[in-house]
């Protein structure tokens, strides 16, 4: 994907955010049961009325002439206003507009409210509270006449279960009101948040300025700009709001913190169920502000003790693309009804716009969390070190010290493995070595004088030459099928031919017999002493002597239909033998 494309990506998700908030803003807009009726009579109250039967509180509905036509209060309204029409929604909804009317009275009213002011309360909240808008004006303007509806926005919404209409004037007179409340049911079930009011850079203030809660250096207990459904610009000294500017952003700086981390607790409405959350970040970089590097995810049922294990989001940074965006973690159906989220700082500013979440309603039996346990051992368990001087104090295993395990048993392992492969390779050698060595490796050839006339191709042995070692290896034919292993030599003859001899009497074996006739004509030999000896092996006596030869060349095989070389030369070497044993037994 290429930088271009990765940037309408990021620009395509940012905007399906944002639809996406201003569409659940956008469809948060229906009226809520005053002119149809959903809302009953009951749920409608009043600070007075001049006649509850003919214009009491239940008759300020909006489009409605039943009756006196509207609510009149009993006293005449100024500037100080002390009259009041309460509607009570019983759940908490997110009220998003206001609808206002006079008293036409079938044409014969004259009464209406020029202006009027919002107060409004919540359970979490505890109290009633005056609505200000993004500039924290609190008087709304009214209607003109008695007929046409007056509708305003709320910027932001209100969260309320109950709302009251304050009748205010810029001068002494009568007022009837008609009225109407927009918005839908607080779905997302977010209570409250609280957290570290902003901080100022120059002349820019980056506060939650529509906060309804408690300001204590900690906002807390309400709910603002984070939870209102808008998002802040790419440019953070830009608004959303045309006559205002800083709006939008919630801005915390790195230094004042002294050094920790940022956190935000987020309190709802039941036990839920988290999928995901989604935080709408600024990342203009170049002004020092970006996301935050790591995000902890903290989940508790008590609100007191977050004690499973934190789901840890590190987010990748960009220095390339300025534009804001949202960061989206994933929750893994966690647990709680409390959210609690600790952002690292990437930069020396991180700024905020809007953290929306995606859960349900949990079905189960939840308990707080235990505390931790912390209670040291009972006494009785304990050694005490004057007691037992030799007693050598017992390293605690840390946390931290699985990760260390964890290099520790891959390094061994490593080792291991390389032990195996060198004790295999030395094993594979010595295996080589002993397959080439010779047999008789302290063993050489009989001198020169004894074995001149003595031939390797008598179908006895072929020979084989070790350079390494300057010996000769037997290898034992059968003479009576060629190239068999199996030699026909009698023990007492071959011990009787080889003998241990020094190196330094060593001569070379070979030569090419050229004098022989056919079919024994070309051969190589040491001599035809065996060859012409074959009758004497039968014969010849048990030596006490040991004699080791061996011999190096392989035989050339004698056909069976042909007589072999020791049996034409049996006749011949067997008194050659014969003389030699008597001159051995002589000497």
């Amino acid at each position: 994907m290429s930088a271009l494309d990765l940037k309408l990506y990021e620009k395509f998700k940012d905007l399906y955010l944002s639809n996406r908030l201003r569409g659940l803003h956008a469809q948060c807009i229906a009226p809520l049961g005053m002119e149809s009726g959903a809302i009953p009579d009951a749920d409608i109250t009043a600070s007075s009325s001049f006649d509850s039967g003919n214009v009491g509180p239940h008759h300020g509905r909006l489009k409605q002439e039943s009756h006196g036509g509207a609510w009149c209060p009993k006293l005449q309204i100024t500037t100080e206003p002390r009259e009041w029409l309460e509607i009570d929604l019983h759940t908490v909804h997110m009220i998003t507009a206001t609808g206002t009317q006079g008293r036409f009275g079938n044409g014969q009213g004259v009464e209406y409210s020029e202006a009027y002011m919002l107060e409004y309360w919540r359970p979490k909240l505890g109290k009633w509270v005056r609505y200000r808008d993004v500039r924290g004006e609190e008087v709304i303007d009214g209607n003109k006449n008695t007929y046409l509806e007056s509708k305003h926005e709320l910027e932001p919404p209100m969260w309320a279960s109950k709302v009251r209409f304050w009748p205010y004037s810029y001068h002494r007179r009568t007022v009837c009101m008609r009225v109407e409340l927009y918005g839908c049911p607080w779905n997302d079930g977010i209570v409250s948040y609280s957290m570290p009011q902003g901080d100022k850079r120059g002349n820019w203030e980056f506060f939650d300025a529509t906060y309804d809660g408690y300001w204590d250096g900690q906002l807390l207990r309400g709910l603002g700009q984070l939870t209102d459904g808008k998002i802040g610009p790419d440019n953070f000294k830009m608004s959303y709001y045309d006559y205002d500017r800083g709006q939008g952003w919630v801005g915390w700086r790195n230094d004042t913190r002294s050094g920790h981390p940022l956190e935000i607790k987020f309190e709802f409405d039941h036990v839920r169920e988290f999928s995901a959350v989604h935080i709408f970040c600024n990342n203009q970089f170049t002004k020092d502000v970006q996301v935050f590097s790591e995000a902890s995810i903290m989940f508790s049922v008590g609100g007191k003790y977050y004690t499973g294990d934190p789901i840890v989001y590190s987010y990748m940074e960009d220095r390339i693309f300025e534009h804001s965006r949202n960061i989206s973690i994933k929750l893994h159906h966690r647990i709680g009804k409390f959210v609690k989220l600790r952002f690292s700082f990437a930069s020396r500013w991180i700024m905020i716009s809007e953290i929306t979440f995606d859960s349900d309603i949990a079905h189960g039996n939840f308990t707080p969390e235990s505390p931790p346990t912390t209670e040291a051992p009972r006494l009785r368990d304990r050694i005490s070190a004057r007691d037992n001087p030799l007693q050598a104090e017992v390293p605690v295993v840390k946390q931290d010290d699985s990760n260390y395990m964890a290099v520790i048993i891959g390094v061994l392992t490593a080792v291991i493995l390389l032990l195996a492969v060198a004790i295999f390779l030395i094993i594979t050698r010595h295996r080589q070595r002993k397959n080439f060595a010779s047999p008789l490796g302290t063993k050489t050839a009989i001198p020169s004088s004894n074995h001149q006339h003595l031939s390797p191709e008598s179908a006895y042995g072929t020979t084989e030459k070790d350079p390494s070692l300057m010996t000769y290896r037997v290898e034992e034919l059968d003479d009576r099928y060629a190239g068999t292993k199996l030699t026909t030599l009698p023990r007492d003859l071959n011990d009787r031919l080889l003998g241990d001899v020094r190196l330094d009497e060593y001569q070379e074996p070979f030569y090419e017999n050229k004098h022989r006739e056919p079919p024994h004509a070309a051969y190589y030999g040491y001599s035809t002493v065996v060859i012409d000896n074959k009758d004497l092996h039968d014969n010849v006596e048990q030596s006490d002597a040991t004699y080791d030869y061996a011999v190096p060349m392989p035989v050339p095989s004698v056909s069976s239909d042909q007589d072999s070389v020791f049996s034409k030369s049996s006749s011949r070497g067997s008194a050659k033998i014969t003389d030699l044993d008597v001159k051995r037994e002589t000497s």
